[in-house]
């Protein structure tokens, strides 16, 4: 048979439809892995993820929101500073969405980000107010110790002071 009267699934190829549209892919964020997204309902709350047993939340609280801003931006917002455990933005009486909430963060380090990246960040004509209590800030002090602890290089390094003597003989 020629070119032109091959058919596929009963129309000649020369007038087949080329689809110009492809639905995209939905991205999950980058710090979530195979094993959160199973035990995650992550089509229904994307982005928020359960506590790591044993290690505890720190909670932030954000404030100075405006009444335009849809909760649901403010999530995304936080969401990209770190893995959420959960986000609450206070309602009055009356369902009337407030200007604070409190975010809760699975690890230390999304809460170092969001206090570094979120603090004064303007939306909507206002700067976002981003705060930690008392007992937070302790805890995000340990945190930051431990991991200055964990980056020093041994002070007496034998293989440093060889090279040294080596170089001051010559």
């Amino acid at each position: 048979k020629q070119w032109y009267q091959r058919r596929v699934r009963g129309i000649p190829i020369g007038i087949q439809p080329v689809m110009a549209w492809q639905p995209q892919r939905v991205r999950q964020p980058h710090y979530t892995n195979t094993s959160e997204r199973n035990n995650n309902n992550s089509n229904s709350n994307p982005g928020v993820v359960q506590p790591i047993p044993g290690q505890p939340t720190t909670t932030v609280f954000i404030g100075n929101i405006s009444e335009r801003v849809p909760d649901n931006l403010i999530k995304q917002v936080l969401i990209k500073c770190g893995p959420i455990v959960s986000w609450k933005r206070v309602q009055d009486a009356s369902g009337k969405m407030q200007a604070f909430g409190f975010c809760e963060y699975r690890d230390p380090e999304a809460t170092l980000r969001a206090l570094r990246i979120l603090k004064d960040l303007e939306i909507a004509d206002k700067a976002l107010l981003v705060k930690v209590d008392q007992k937070t800030k302790d805890l995000l002090d340990k945190h930051i110790q431990k991991k200055k602890s964990q980056m020093k290089l041994p002070e007496n390094d034998s293989s440093l002071e060889e090279k040294k003597k080596k170089k001051k003989k010559k």
